[in-house]
Parts: C-alpha cells; structure tokens; sequence
C-alpha cells in the first residue's frame, strides 16, 4: 500500500510558515527542537523581553507617581498606550534610529502619549535598571510557569514506577559487575530523591535572582535627583517589590551576574543527574541486559536506518547527550561575572545566550523524558534471570555473614579469602557457592550455627539481603514528593 508522505500540504497556512522560517534557523532551539522553544517563548524570546522593558517603564512611573513626582494621567496615558505599541517597531528602532534598545522602547511608547507623559519616563534609570530586574522577573516565571512543572512530572513518575517496582528484585552492578541485589523500587527512589534535590536547589538560585535600580554607577543619585533626596533605596524597594524581586545592592551599572551563575549550576547538575539516570535507563534496554523495554516498542522498531529491527533506546539516549549542551552554556555564565569596573558590554552580549537557552534544553530534556517514562516497561522475567548468577554464587553476602561471625579458617585466614578461594570453583564446576563451601569442615561447623535468615541468604533467597532498603526507598519517595509539592514562592 502506497503511504501519503506529503505532510506539507497538511499544514494550515500559519504552521507552514512557521516550518519553512523554523528550517532555516541556525540554532537547534529555535529548528529542530522549536517545540521547546515555543513554549518558552513568552518568556525567554526578544519579544517578551520588549514587552517587559515596556512593562518596567509602566511600574517605574506608577512608582513615580505613588511618590508624588509624575501625574496619575501620566500613567493613564502609557497604559492606554501599551495595548498599541509595536515590539518589532522597537527592533527596528534600536536597529536603525536609537541605536539603544531602552531608547527604542521609550520613543515606541512616546508615538502613543504626550511628550509631556513621554518626559516622566525612565526617572533617572539606565538601561541595566530596566533590563536586569526584567530578565530576572522572567526567569523565574519561566522557571516556575514552564520548566518546574515538567521537571515535578518526571519525578512523579519516578516515584509511581518505584511504587509499582518496590519487591521487584534486581541484580546490583557496581564496576559494571554483578553484585548483591538492589529492589528496582529503591533504584528508581533515588533518581527521584537526587532530582528532587536539585529542584529544590533550583527553586533556592531562581528565586535569589535579584534587580537594582540605582542609576548609572549604582549610587542612586541619578534617582534621587528625579524622586527625592534620601529616596532611592525607597524607591527601588517599591519598583522591585511589584516584580516579586528584592534589590542587589551590590550592584554598579548592572546586577551582579554570580546569581545567573549559580541558576546555570543548578541546571547543569539537574541535568547531570539526568543523564546518569537516562544512560542507566539506556543500558538496562541494551541487548546485554534486557531488563526493561518501551511499551510501544513494536510500533516502534526502525529507530535504525540499517536494521529495521532494532528497538533503539532513543528517548533516552537524546536526553543523555543534552546535559553536556546545558553544561557548555556555564562557560558564558562565569565569564558574564567579570566586569570592568560600574560596567563594559561583554558580559552585555553574552547575556543574549544563557542562561536562556541552557532553560530550552533543560525543558526539552524533560518533556522528551515525560513522553518516554509512563512507556517504561519492567521485564521481569530477564531480571530474574540476570539476578540467578547472584543467587547461585552470593559471595559478598557470604563475606559479610562471615565477618559478622568473625571468623577465619585455619588455611585460608579471613573469610575474604576463603570466599574468595572458593568463588574460583563456582563458575568451572557449574555448582553453587554454599555447595563447595560446605564441603569444607570449618565452615561447615560454622554454618551449623548461623541463624535461619543467614543460611537461606547463603542458599541464594536474596529476597532476606536487602537490609533497610525499603525504608530507604520510602524516605526517598517522602523527600521527593514533598519538595515537589512546596516550592519556594
């Protein structure tokens, strides 16, 4: 049967356009993972941070009038203005006139007010008392609003899937080696609780973002010469409190770019410990150990182009690779912290990069995890038979019984070596480890005396050698819903 491949001719006049602009854009974000991009797009593009510049100016002079140094009409004009004006005709003002993107913005609110209205504007601001507090503001609505959310999700799920997997066994691997086992609910837990950990740590860097309006040199003497003497701290309290925000006061010309630094290390350790838990998640759907799959996986064989069989881990491994992109971005964020004395333009243009897009990629990550999750499949059969090596051969299990008994044999010294020694038969005689044990006299005597839950850990029921694990995985999931359920606003 012939496919209908023409899925342009699908697309409503609207949606093409955006395609055919999405496919000749050079970023990733804003081409191949537009989707991301989109969504963050009232918050993280050039448009909204032209609405929030107006914005600012629009709470500047309701401040201003609040301190009886503008008229009320005076605001009544800008926000009958506002609905008006035109984001792009500010670009191209700042492009072609201004040559000042906070100029463009006041001669793009200036077409639609008095100039006596257009006079009280920007009261003895400069363009970082207008540009810091905005991206801050909207960092953390973008933070809050957009990218929290699907990161809660993902843990939500973690913690559904540890839930379901709690007494479901699997065999530990430390140095990629087999090794005691490990409830898959507990493995599942922790990747919940670590990420858990760096949202709350997240929420702690986005809300310290901070904002100043203290002039040019960060004095606030050009604002009290519009608002008052002894007035600008005041001041500058009463415009931030309106954005949620506190004042820097450690700012000069610009705020003071480490908290920017610190939202980077938040996102780049949350999307670290993302990837460590999506490359687990990936070799576990290896071929090599088989212990998980995807419920759609037969809808989706083909993920290679040359063999059409093969159910490739995808999801996870795009998701894996994405934490070196959001980590690349902090070599801008920790160079954004030098600046030449009250101010310079390098850490100006470098702020046009990150951390807005490490923010995109931080989304996409997650919201490609939170399409792949609820399709994770446990197969529990392969778990089982991954873990019957371990049960056959429970050799650190043996040494720890054999620690707490303290003993030594006679030849061997310390039931390490024993242990050892006797392993070397396991795997070339196809026999168990407690059948070679017992045909030595010394352990024997001793295994005579071990407790029940001992000796039938030694027969390979592991089911009693998971310690406080449980508990453990408990706690987690506690830790891991209650951050989730109170963030820090």
């Amino acid at each position: 049967m012939t496919k209908d491949l023409d899925l342009v001719s699908k697309l409503s006049p609207e949606e093409l356009a955006y395609k055919r602009f999405s496919l000749q854009c050079v970023s990733p974000d804003d081409g191949k993972y537009e989707y991301a991009s989109r969504r963050l797009k009232p918050y993280l593009s050039d448009e909204s941070e032209w609405r929030t510049c107006a914005y600012m100016q629009r709470i500047l002079l309701e401040t201003r009038v609040e301190f009886g140094k503008a008229e009320k009409r005076h605001l009544d004009e800008v926000d009958a203005a506002l609905p008006k004006i035109d984001f792009l005709n500010m670009a191209l003002l700042e492009d072609k006139v201004t040559r000042h993107d906070q100029l463009a913005v006041i001669e793009e609110l200036g077409r639609f007010v008095s100039e006596e209205t257009k006079a009280v504007l920007h009261p003895g601001t400069t363009s970082y008392d207008i540009l810091d507090p905005a991206r801050a503001y909207l960092f953390r609505k973008a933070w809050k609003e957009v990218i929290r959310p699907e990161v809660t999700k993902s843990i939500e799920t973690l913690c559904d899937f540890a839930e379901q997997n709690m007494e479901v066994l699997q065999v530990g691997r430390t140095h990629l080696q087999n090794t005691s086992p490990v409830p898959l609910g507990l493995t599942f837990s922790i990747y919940a609780a670590r990420l858990a950990n760096r949202l709350q740590k997240c929420d702690e860097y986005f809300n310290d973002l901070k904002g100043k309006v203290s002039g040019i040199v960060g004095t606030g003497a050009s604002i009290e010469m519009v608002i008052g003497e002894g007035k600008s701290i005041e001041f500058e309290k009463a415009v931030l409190a309106k954005l949620g925000i506190k004042p820097d006061y450690a700012s000069t010309q610009i705020t003071p770019k480490e908290s920017l630094a610190d939202v980077g290390h938040g996102l780049t350790t949350l999307m670290h410990v993302l990837a460590d838990f999506t490359n687990d998640t990936r070799m576990l759907y290896s071929s090599a150990i088989g212990e998980v799959t995807s419920l759609d996986s037969s809808a989706r064989l083909g993920g290679s182009s040359a063999d059409a069989a093969k159910n490739n881990p995808i999801n996870y491994e795009n998701t894996t690779g994405k934490a070196a992109v959001v980590e690349s971005g902090m070599r801008i964020l920790y160079e954004m912290i030098n600046s030449d004395f009250q101010r310079d333009l390098r850490n100006s243009v470098q702020a046009r990069y990150q951390p807005r897009l490490m923010m995109v990629q931080t989304y996409e990550a997650f919201s490609r995890l939170n399409k792949a999750l609820p399709q994770l499949w446990v197969i529990r059969a392969q778990v089982e038979e991954n873990l019957l090596p371990v049960r056959k051969s429970p050799s650190e299990a043996m040494v720890a019984i054999l620690r707490g008994a303290g003993w030594n044999h006679s030849e061997y010294g310390a039931g390490h070596d024993f242990v050892k020694e006797i392993s070397k038969r396991v795997k070339s005689e196809n026999r168990t480890l407690l059948d070679i044990a017992l045909e030595d006299a010394e352990f024997t005597a001793l295994y005579e005396t071990l407790p029940a839950n001992k000796r039938d850990v030694l027969k390979g029921k592991l089911e009693k050698y998971i310690g406080s694990s449980l508990q453990r995985a408990v706690i987690n999931m506690s830790y891991a819903k209650g951050v989730i359920a109170d963030p820090l606003y």
